[in-house]
Parts: structure tokens; C-alpha cells; sequence
């Protein structure tokens, strides 16, 4: 995995609220549109989170992985 992605993409969430709407209307395409690349299990992983959960819900989830 590539951490140092997921890190700036994590930091980029918490601190930008235009960009974590794209993300919930469109993870793969905001995530797409950063430049970021991520591997494989790493996009089955955005795919998998429940964009409806609230920002508090997703951040917690996010902390204890």
C-alpha cells in the first residue's frame, strides 16, 4: 500500500469540504482527479466505505484502521 497517498488524500478530506463532497458524490473520480495513484486494494477499499455515513463516523472509522 501506498501510504504516503492515502495520507494525503486523508489529509485533503478532513481539511477540504469541496473536495469531500466530490468524494461522496464520486470517490473514484475525485480520487482520480488528485493525480494520487493508488493501487488496486487500495480503490476496493474506497469503494467499500459507506460514503452516507457522516464526516465524524467516517473519521473514526478512518482512525482505527
Amino acid at each position: 500500500m501506498n501510504h504516503e497517498a492515502l495520507g494525503k488524500l486523508m489529509d485533503r478530506w478532513s481539511s477540504d469540504a469541496v473536495f469531500r463532497a466530490a468524494v461522496r458524490a464520486d470517490p473514484l473520480g475525485a480520487i482520480a482527479n488528485t493525480g494520487l495513484q493508488l493501487s488496486d486494494e487500495e480503490m476496493a477499499a474506497v469503494q467499500a466505505v459507506d460514503w452516507a455515513l457522516s464526516d465524524q463516523e467516517l473519521v473514526s472509522r478512518a482512525s482505527l484502521t
